[in-house]
């Protein structure tokens, strides 16, 4: 369980346990992690906690966040990380973090151009819109994915998937396919030539796999974690 030591001028005033999802940090009341000094601003910042792996980033305040006495906006979280905001400084601690690293430093591009004809031939989907269509229409589902980037040059980002067909890899050349396909449902396809993405691991065959909350994508060396809201 990933938790915070929190200090102020060095001197430790709580230990904050990280829930899954977001945590604002701010001077504002009604902060989850409330950092009653002049130097916060009101909404400092935030803390974004998904599986094993947190990430902390700056909201555009007046003083900046640091991890490590270094100056960022956004930063994967590894045990032992040392984010100063003012005279606060939160300690994080999870010893089941993935370690962030460069094996995952290529873009994950999001493209939702659709196309059709591959989901048809993989059997997902039960009617296709008109060749010229560019952009897929918005399905309207009660449940909704999206992706949150665990390593790779979007290290971070999340992407709400609110297309009916979403390409994973570099323009031109897709690594995975995910198609919504109703009722909350999202299939994850082979993208061009059968390039399989994997799947908790494993390489997902030709008819695809279903996804479900948590699941952990590898395509375009980039890594990502699919998530219901």
């Amino acid at each position: 369980m990933a938790k915070m030591i929190l200090k102020f001028n060095d001197v430790v005033i709580d230990q904050i346990v990280l829930k899954q999802g977001d945590m604002n940090i701010g001077r504002r009341p009604g902060s989850e992690i409330l950092l009653d000094n002049m130097a916060v601003s009101g909404n400092h910042a935030s803390i974004f906690t998904i599986g094993e792996d947190s990430f902390v980033q700056d909201l555009n305040s007046t003083n900046g966040t640091f991890v490590n006495n270094k100056r960022i906006s956004k930063h994967h979280l590894n045990d032992g990380d040392v984010i100063t905001i003012g005279n606060h400084s939160l300690t994080y601690h999870n010893e089941k973090a993935v370690k962030s690293g460069t094996d995952f430093a290529k873009t994950v591009i999001i493209n939702p151009q659709k196309q059709e004809e591959m989901l048809v031939q993989a059997g997902k989907v039960a009617t296709a819109a008109a060749a010229t269509t560019k952009e897929p229409a918005p399905v309207t589902d009660v449940r909704q994915g999206s992706l949150f980037i665990l390593s790779g040059a979007n290290n971070g980002k999340r992407i709400d998937l609110t297309t009916s067909v979403t390409n994973l890899g570099r323009a031109g050349k897709r690594a995975g396919i995910i198609s919504r396909a109703g009722n909350g449902r999202y299939i994850l396809l082979p993208g061009d030539n059968n390039v399989a993405p994997r799947l908790n691991g494993v390489k997902v065959g030709a008819s695809g796999e279903e996804l479900k909350n948590g699941d952990v994508i590898e395509a375009a060396d980039s890594r990502m974690q699919f998530y219901l809201k």
